[in-house]
């Protein structure tokens, strides 16, 4: 009985090691794209689309900036915390993205929600567009 439980135990704890291991790990093909934040109050580029998983590295190559979400998911400049408000230092930092949909953001000193140096980020899902078109035709 006791030998039956050890082997339960341990595979229980097996199992859970791998389901924490896989939340851990990014997606497969996951990639870190680049968002600059340029002395001239601009981001390059000003919008991008990713596939679910991706992240951003956002730097600032000039001038005193952050980058903000609009719904304030991420706020960040030297860091993501503690250190968020807009900085002249040469920050970079980076932020993975696994909700679908369109996300804008923009530099507190230089923008807004509606207005100013502003950015957008498209997350699509790579189910649908990875191998569409290597599709049989239906002849």
């Amino acid at each position: 009985m006791t030998k039956h439980l050890h082997r339960r135990v341990g595979a229980t704890i097996a199992s859970f090691a791998l389901s924490l291991l896989s939340v851990v790990t990014a997606p497969a093909g996951a990639t870190i794209h680049l968002v600059t934040a340029n002395e001239d109050m601009t981001f390059s580029p000003e919008s991008i689309t990713i596939f679910q998983g991706d992240a951003i590295r956002f730097e600032n190559r000039g001038g005193v900036h952050n980058v903000h979400a609009d719904d304030n998911r991420f706020i960040c400049s030297v860091n993501c915390s503690t250190n968020n408000a807009p900085s002249d230092l040469p920050w970079s930092v980076v932020v993975r993205f696994n909700q679908l949909g369109t996300f804008g953001y923009f530099c507190d000193q230089h923008g807004d929600t509606t207005s100013g140096m502003r950015g957008s980020i498209t997350v699509i899902d790579r189910i649908f567009v990875d191998g569409f078109d290597a599709l049989p035709s239906p002849d």
